[in-house]
């Protein structure tokens, strides 16, 4: 009996062994992950996503980061068997054309190598064959807009565009640079995933203005265009009001400060400038929004430092400047949204320019609607908003049609805008020429 004890006892001892062995192992690794700095890791490195997972610290980056497009299509067009559809200036009908051509888009868009093109080469595109049209107000990055479909875009990504044609016969993309420039590059076109949108995607008869007018040649003309708006006026708005007050609340927390942050009275209250050790946040009652850092501190950041870098960087400013822009307008109750329109890079510095839009036609000032700063660290530098409320009367305008607007345009005018101005203090829409160097 006494060999068959000793045995148990030394298995006992041996699992005993092994399990100390093994927590030994364990310590010394908790010990050395502890010594080195999760936060500074970059999102996609694999121990700071298991760090991220075991511990539920996932708050950086990959929360911020939400893939939504800081900026809808204008115009969006589709030619399938060899009828060309288009939408226009109505948010509803923009996003459900959208859902249709996406995956086309994200398929195309998926990288390819930019040329610069010849303008015979791109008329040639649009008299034949399926294809399909994207066209944005603004300049921005193609890689931004590659992101926004799902695609990837490397080489000649940072090429700031407003005009995208897809061309299935071609096998090509074409881009048009708001300078007027044209590229193109050779890049996967699915031809089944082009008829799958044709079947789903909704639009007015429409044609390409091609060489018989002076606009590009990519310029949309609607068969039976009636675009009807009504007159704006704007509104007096008091983010200081006591209605206001659950917005103005939401709006300092956008921006990093708490509703008992200190804040110094100008101008009869009209002003309130709130401080803390890193930044300062200026708020007029009347809706101009002024951000400033301090010292290269911040209360806001896209994100940490080396947490991401690249495009993935840009991709986390552009969320941040978009949901600090969400809850500014929700603060003003302006009834409008936010769409990019540039990226600028200076140095280690990269301004956001956002311009305003009501049911998705641009509302154009003396300047501009938003602006932000962010430093390659990730910190928000300085920030602008003009908020700006507007009721719409019941007066409507129709505007100029784009193909009698085409056959009027003169040498420079290249490109049609149709944008909400000031006049005698009422917001008129209009139909606008664009020049090639605007």
């Amino acid at each position: 009996m006494r060999a068959p004890a000793r045995s148990a006892r030394n298995t006992v001892k041996n699992i005993a062994l092994l399990v100390l062995v093994a927590m030994l192992c364990m310590l010394c690794a908790a010990n050395w992950v502890l010594g080195m700095n999760i936060a500074q890791m970059p999102a996609d490195n694999l121990l700071r996503r298991a760090y991220d997972h075991l511990v539920g610290g996932a708050v950086g980056y990959e929360l911020r980061s939400s893939g939504v497009a800081a900026a809808e299509p204008a115009q969006l067009a589709l030619r399938v068997d060899g009828q060309l559809y288009g939408v226009q200036y109505n948010l509803t009908e923009v996003e459900a054309a959208f859902s249709a051509v996406q995956t086309v888009w994200e398929k195309a868009l998926s990288d390819g190598t930019l040329e610069p093109a010849d303008e015979a080469a791109l008329t040639a595109a649009l008299q034949t064959g399926d294809c399909a049209l994207l066209r944005y107000h603004g300049r921005i990055p193609l890689r931004v807009i590659a992101s926004w479909v799902g695609g990837i875009w490397t080489d000649g990504g940072d090429t700031a565009v407003e005009t995208l044609l897809l061309s299935a016969d071609a096998g090509k993309l074409f881009v048009r640079t708001p300078d007027g420039a044209l590229y193109s590059a050779e890049v996967p076109v699915d031809a089944d995933a082009l008829a799958s949108a044709g079947q789903t995607f909704r639009g007015m008869a429409c044609g390409f203005a091609g060489d018989g007018y002076a606009v590009y040649p990519e310029t949309l003309l609607f068969d039976s265009e009636r675009l009807t708006l009504p007159l704006l006026d704007r509104r007096d708005i008091d983010l200081f009001s006591a209605q206001s007050g659950a917005g103005l609340e939401g709006l300092l927390q956008a921006f990093g400060f708490t509703a008992y942050t200190d804040f110094y009275s100008e101008q009869d209250d009209a002003v309130r400038v709130f401080v803390d050790n890193a930044s300062t946040l200026r708020v007029s009652a009347d809706g101009l929004l002024q951000y400033a850092s301090a010292q290269g501190d911040s209360t806001v950041r896209a994100y940490e430092e080396g947490e991401v870098r690249g495009q993935s960087a840009l991709d986390a400013q552009l969320d941040c400047a978009r949901l600090i822009l969400d809850e500014a307008l929700r603060a003003g109750e302006t009834e409008t949204h936010a769409a990019l329109y540039a990226v600028q890079r200076s140095g280690d510095t990269t301004t956001l320019t956002f311009m305003q839009l009501y049911g998705g036609v641009p509302v154009l000032g003396e300047s501009d609607f938003a602006s932000f700063s962010f430093a390659e660290d990730g910190t928000l530098v300085s920030a602008t908003v003009q908020l700006q409320r507007f009721a719409a009367r019941s007066t409507q305008r129709t505007v100029l049609p784009a193909r009698q607007a085409a056959a009027g345009a003169g040498e420079g005018a290249r490109s049609l805008m149709v944008a909400y101005r000031a006049q005698d203090g009422v917001y008129v829409p209009a139909r606008y020429y664009l020049s090639s160097a605007a």
